[in-house]
């Protein structure tokens, strides 16, 4: 599969940037100018799902996202996406924070239909529910959509970052894309697994440009000063008990969430790491991670003891999400034993 590129219009770029210099405000994470130089499709025609994204750090007072915005198409004069094509944006967090979203999980979605294909306007796509973040935290903000044909699809900007927002300059933009053969139909990305992708996801330097060049998605995000999430973990020091060896015993831990914003909890981090194998997470009513408490709700997680020694078991483990480090955390002991029910 190859990429293409048309040469889309310049005959607006004075007002544009106007509008994009008024319009870039606190509020809005951005990479573009806001004139494409190009739309990218894929080639040859067929049937493809195709994913594009733009890497964006967590700024303080803007940590909470509410819409993802995006342009599509070339030029006006080129075969565009069609408008009204279903799409799903995607909100994603940088689960080892080093930049690149290759199995990453999702933590908003929204969707819609493709509009203003061709030009260089933004079309919003608002969150089911808005994602808040720490700053200083690598996020992942864009699309998957699914087509047939060859047309021009996701609009890129090639001549530099702007100045709003002082990124470094390279690599921010990322490209998967999955398409039918003729021993399979189409089947869609995952978007929680981009590297299984067929074309597995790569920077545009290196999947458009063999590494000679470099370009930003047209994907911008509403952003927000937050309130703040506040969690409650009751109890948080949970005696599993005396239990013999081949049982078990079961505890509930309850998450609550007391603030004015989203609880995000991504993932467990216990110490001891990784999780002595006596005592397992259960997701309980909260699901597995990451999953969301909003504000005023809570969700129960279940925790197991099966000792496989004598003697005593214990793990701390914190909820590490959009709290600060320590905020969030419970402790699990117990004793493993022989007859500690006594002899009948």
């Amino acid at each position: 599969m190859c990429a293409t590129a048309t040469r889309s219009t310049r005959l607006l770029t004075p007002l544009l940037l106007a509008l994009c210099g008024s319009a870039g405000a606190i509020d809005e994470y951005r990479l573009d100018d806001g004139v494409k130089e190009s739309g990218i499709g894929l080639q040859p025609a067929n049937d493809y799902s195709l994913a594009w994204l733009n890497r964006f750090v967590i700024q303080p007072g803007h940590e909470t996202i509410h819409a993802v915005n995006l342009a599509f198409g070339g030029s006006l004069a080129g075969t565009n996406i069609p408008n009204g094509t279903p799409l799903t944006v995607y909100v994603w967090y940088d689960a080892n924070q080093d930049g690149v979203p290759d199995h990453d999980p999702v933590i908003a979605w929204g969707t819609g239909v493709v509009a203003n294909t061709g030009g260089n306007t933004l079309t919003s796509y608002a969150l089911t529910q808005p994602a808040t973040f720490l700053p200083g935290d690598i996020i992942f903000a864009g699309v998957v959509i699914t087509y047939s044909g060859n047309p021009q699809v996701a609009s890129i900007d090639t001549d530099g970052t702007d100045d709003i927002n002082p990124y470094p300059p390279a690599d921010h933009s990322f490209i998967a894309s999955n398409w039918a053969t003729t021993s399979a139909p189409l089947s869609p990305i995952d978007p929680a697994h981009l590297a299984w992708a067929q074309l597995p996801v790569n920077s545009v330097r290196n999947a458009l440009y063999g590494g000679n060049g470099d370009g930003n998605w047209m994907i911008r995000l509403n952003a927000s000063t937050p309130g703040a999430p506040l969690p409650v973990v009751t109890p948080t020091a949970i005696d599993m008990g005396n239990i013999d060896m081949g049982t078990s015993s079961v505890a509930t831990i309850n998450l609550a969430n007391v603030g004015t914003a989203t609880w995000q909890v991504l993932l467990y981090v216990p110490t001891p790491n990784p999780m002595p194998g006596a005592f397992q997470l259960l997701p309980g009513t909260c699901g597995l991670p990451p999953f969301q408490v909003a504000p005023g709700t809570s969700c129960d997680i279940e925790a197991t003891f099966a000792p496989v020694r004598h003697g005593d078991h214990m793990v701390s483990v914190e909820i590490a999400g959009n709290t600060p480090p320590g905020t969030a955390m419970f402790t699990l002991k117990g004793i493993g034993s022989i007859f500690a029910s006594g002899f009948e």
